[in-house]
């Protein structure tokens, strides 16, 4: 496998990129044709990563590898944008992985993942209505307004909503003071069928931002969510609610990020009242070449006049030495956990290649 990426790396190398993104999605579409009926513009970007795993209590290493293919497209006439599409489908492959993601059987283990796929019908030409169908990133919190797909740094707490992305249909629009979107999903997650009826809600209204940039917009963002979810193990679902304030600053290089975010899981004599807060300082270079950042979670779950609480810190830098090469590590460790669990400290380093 390690041979594998080292030859897609080099035949990437040698071939002429069809766009130019070094984070997140394409950030330009470049005209490639033209229907009969209107005007179409696709940027096709391939994303090869090797990420190294290391559990420093345990000792246990691995190693994970995607290989992605992602296409951002634009629908049209000459006289507007139709509809915006978005494709991004992963071969991800696992080497005795010390931790390893729900949707993978074992440590050791090769998955087709469909992360991002989705059709944004403009119903106004404004695009202060439009309606987005398919399989999509939940608008929730600070990982609405920031990009991350495939990088170390994230915003995605497990705890609130238990979804990353969800199957679905949402309204959704930019207006001049603010972005909403507010939808309903399969509440399945990565995957589809199952027999167990869960669903989601969700919405989120805050400050327009631009959500194709690494380091975020300042602005601020109200989210809900209510829904049965699918567990990972695709056994059984958990019913979750919640709502969250999140906010950004930037002053400069410096970047002030926030989230609070509290709610219930379960219902009846098993309901678990849940609080959960993130907080990040970073420092970025103007062209975002080398950015670090400090992150710290906390999550308190309550039953029954009972508490338990955990907190989290997380030490990341990222560094893009030439256009496309993204070179990553964080250092994730519980530094307050109850008595009698036993520690958790993970080491991840990543070495990307987008084209």
């Amino acid at each position: 496998m390690r041979a594998l990426f080292r030859y897609l790396i080099q035949l990437a190398s040698a071939c002429r990129p069809v766009g130019a993104c070094a984070v997140g999605w394409a950030l330009a579409a470049v005209p490639v044709g033209a229907s009969t009926w209107g005007d179409e513009r696709w940027v096709l970007t391939p994303d090869l990563s090797v990420r190294h795993v290391r559990d420093e209590t345990t000792g246990r290493h691995g190693e994970r590898y995607n290989l992605v293919l992602d296409a951002y497209g634009k629908l049209g006439t000459a006289r507007r944008d139709i509809a915006t599409v978005v494709a991004q489908v992963y071969l991800s492959r696992l080497e005795r992985h010390p931790a390893p993601p729900a949707v993978f059987d074992g440590s050791t283990d090769t998955e087709v993942l469909p992360m991002i796929n989705s059709i944004n019908l403009h119903l106004t030409g404004d695009r202060a209505l439009n309606l987005k169908v398919g399989h999509f990133e939940l608008p929730y919190g600070l990982e609405t307004s920031i990009t991350n797909s495939g990088e170390l740094r994230s915003f995605t707490m497990g705890a609130n909503t238990g979804l990353g992305v969800d199957w679905g249909a949402s309204l959704n629009g930019t207006l001049e003071r603010f972005q909403y979107e507010v939808g309903v999903g399969r509440g399945s997650g990565i995957f589809y069928a199952d027999n167990l009826d869960p669903f989601s809600l969700f919405g989120r209204i805050g400050s327009p931002v631009d959500s194709e940039t690494y380091g975020g917009t300042t602005g601020w963002g109200f989210s809900v969510f209510r829904g049965k979810v699918l567990n990972g193990a695709r056994t059984a679902v958990l019913r979750r609610q919640r709502i969250a304030l999140d906010g950004q600053v930037y002053l400069g290089p410096l970047g002030l990020l926030g989230e609070l975010s509290t709610g219930a899981n379960g219902e009846g004599v098993r309901r678990v009242r849940v609080l959960n807060g993130l907080a990040e300082v970073n420092l970025t270079s103007r062209r975002e070449i080398v950015s670090g950042y400090l992150q710290l979670l906390g999550e308190r779950t309550a039953a029954g006049g009972r508490g338990v609480r955990t907190w989290t810190q997380v030490v990341g830098v990222r560094w893009t030495p030439a256009p496309g090469w993204i070179l990553s590590a964080a250092r994730d460790e519980r530094i307050w956990r109850q008595p009698g669990t036993r520690p958790q400290v993970f080491l991840n380093l990543q070495v990307r290649r987008r084209l």
